[in-house]
């Protein structure tokens, strides 16, 4: 265990949330257990929609780098492009850092040994001096404790939930516990393909969490657009609505909990529902079948998806997490902005 503190908050992070100044929280579990390092298919076509284009400003791929490390970068100058400072969270050798620099990002990026970090595993992290990708769940605590101030505004792709079959395998999770306890606006395309969507909102409901539509009323599962037969609780179309919604939630209404807030896919990447969920059965199928479980799930089912005709669920996944990142950017600075 480092002799230093648990948690560090990068310098220029803490001057721009001493100073008001909008700040987005990204996690690092979708670098270190989430998206490959490389793939077939060339990484600027993953970037080419329009909404994707239109989130990255001046931003260039950088091919020769590993896929998965270019894709955060993105992520960031998205959030950048917005308007505001990214500060991206994970556990380098033992300290959980809330603004990781470009070269400890690298360092996970590489990093065979990385973990997966939620909260249960921070303290475990800390005492074997680990380095890790945190979750929704530990990147939320992490925003709590970012100093001198909390961060407020969080981006990932899609939230984990209420895993399918939870009736025989009560198997729930702790990002759901963690919406309920850290008072942060997470931005996300909902719940991840591998839940049960339907459960994972009447529990969200029951935990008190706001979940309110991006521009839909209807329920974004993840990178397949929206559910029709799902309607989401409440809707907002504009981010200056959003920012409103999270301080009044806070402050007119002394409220506890994080806000949900799902953003479709954008449109011209999403994938066909129907056709998304028939390889996800057969690919939580495989899995079961190989004893795949636990954190190992979500890259073995992208990576039996990815090469089936017709369907690039890789390149839906990077124009979420760009989309999302702007949109809580563009949330971060109203919020700052009063």
């Amino acid at each position: 265990m480092s002799d230093g503190p648990a948690v560090r908050t990068n310098d220029t992070v803490a001057e721009d949330l001493d100073a008001g100044r909008p700040v987005v929280a990204l996690e690092t579990a979708v670098l270190t257990h989430g998206l490959p390092k490389s793939v077939e298919a060339p990484p600027a076509s993953l970037l080419s929609g329009e909404r994707v284009q239109s989130c990255l400003g001046d931003h260039r791929w950088d091919e020769r780098q590993p896929l998965h490390l270019e894709a955060v970068r993105a992520i960031s100058a998205a959030v950048r492009h917005a308007g505001a400072r990214p500060a991206v969270i994970g556990v380098i050798d033992g300290v959980l850092v809330i603004g990781l620099s470009d070269d400890e990002l690298e360092r996970l990026a590489h990093d065979e040994d990385a973990v997966k970090a939620s909260t249960r595993d921070l303290a475990s992290c800390a005492l074997a001096g680990l380095n890790a990708g945190t979750t929704v769940a530990a990147s939320m605590r992490a925003c709590r404790l970012a100093t001198p101030h909390p961060v407020r505004v969080f981006a990932t792709g899609g939230i984990g939930g209420v895993h399918r079959g939870w009736q025989q395998r009560p198997d729930i999770s702790a990002d759901l516990r963690a919406l309920a306890t850290e008072p942060v606006a997470v931005v996300s395309s909902g719940a991840k393909v591998i839940l049960d969507v339907t459960a994972t909102l009447e529990t969200l409901d029951t935990l008190g969490v706001p979940v309110v539509g991006v521009g839909t009323d209807r329920m974004p599962i993840f990178t397949a657009g929206v559910d029709e037969n799902l309607r989401a609780p409440h809707r907002l179309d504009a981010a200056r609505d959003l920012a409103s919604l999270c301080r009044s939630h806070w402050e007119d209404f002394s409220q506890t909990t994080g806000l949900l807030l799902v953003n479709p896919c954008p449109a011209d990447a999403a994938l066909d529902p129907s056709r998304l969920d028939a390889l996800v059965d057969t690919g939580l199928g495989e899995a079961a079948s190989l004893g795949i479980d636990g954190a190992d799930v979500t890259p073995f089912l992208l990576a039996s998806m990815i090469g089936a005709e017709d369907l690039d669920p890789l390149g839906a996944n990077i124009a979420l997490l760009i989309s999302n990142a702007s949109l809580a950017g563009e949330i971060a600075v109203a919020m700052a902005t009063g």
